[in-house]
């Protein structure tokens, strides 16, 4: 699948709501990849968490459930560009793995989406409940969720953004600021591309909202993941260039 095919045809923002029952489960996605190599076939990804029960599931029941949501949130297809993009980057920096893994999420979930307005406006330092990010579901989905529903995703949600690294702390979670790394910057740069940005405005997206750079250093963020030999970058004058040849595939 080219980049073009799957801008045009196999590319777009989930509008799932795994996250109203579920967090998204960033320690279970660990320790899947840990298991699964990375040239593994999507079938082998069922066949370790239901079969071989590798993430210790009780029962069958929920060795199921397990992948389910899973699959869900992570694709576990190496067909998927976004999922296939992330396992070659999984490797690169294992203290990025939690936020790679939210912001392949983050493009699957839309509850996990709406509830970022309340990270992302939440001072460094402050704490923020599981309230506030209800609240901040209720603005796209209020409608359709019942107030137990939206106290639910408010305590899920704020698992999952502690899961990412956003927050810290078990019962009082504080808003802390992620480390940008260059494995996380690539990928949110290359989900921009799918999305049809080019240049530098690869980062001007929902995506690398989540790496929490400071204003005007976008493009050194890019430089540092280009000096890594995560994408190619060509700086000239005004023109910026970006390819991503180790994500897409075509660089072995």
């Amino acid at each position: 699948m080219t980049l073009s095919d799957a801008h045009e045809g196999n590319f777009a923002q989930g509008s799932l709501r795994t996250t109203a029952s579920h967090t998204i489960g960033v320690p279970h996605l660990v320790e899947l990849l840990r298991v699964v190599p990375a040239d593994a076939p999507h079938q082998r990804y069922r066949e370790a968490v239901v079969d071989e029960n590798v993430l210790g599931r009780p029962t069958h029941t929920g060795r199921q459930r397990s992948f389910r949501h899973l699959r869900e949130v992570y694709f576990l297809d190496p067909a998927r560009p976004e999922f296939a993009a992330m396992r070659r980057l999984w490797d690169v920096d294992p203290e990025a793995r939690p936020l790679l893994a939210g912001i392949l999420a983050f493009t699957r979930d839309g509850i996990l989406r709406a509830s970022f307005p309340a990270i992302q406006q939440a001072p460094v330092g402050s704490i923020v409940t599981s309230g506030d990010l209800a609240a901040a579901v209720s603005v796209v989905y209020g409608a359709d969720l019942s107030a137990e529903t939206l106290s639910k995703t408010g305590r899920n949600t704020g698992a999952c953004w502690t899961q990412t690294g956003h927050l810290s702390g078990r019962t009082n979670k504080v808003r802390q600021t992620v480390e940008p790394f260059p494995a996380a910057v690539s990928f949110a740069a290359f989900l921009g591309h799918l999305s049809g940005n080019r240049g530098a405005s690869v980062l001007d997206t929902p995506w690398a909202a989540l790496l929490d750079l400071p204003l005007g250093t976008g493009l050194d963020a890019l430089r540092t993941a280009h000096k890594q030999g995560l994408i190619d970058l060509l700086v000239a004058g005004n023109v910026v260039d970006v390819s991503f040849p180790l994500l897409d595939g075509a660089r072995g």
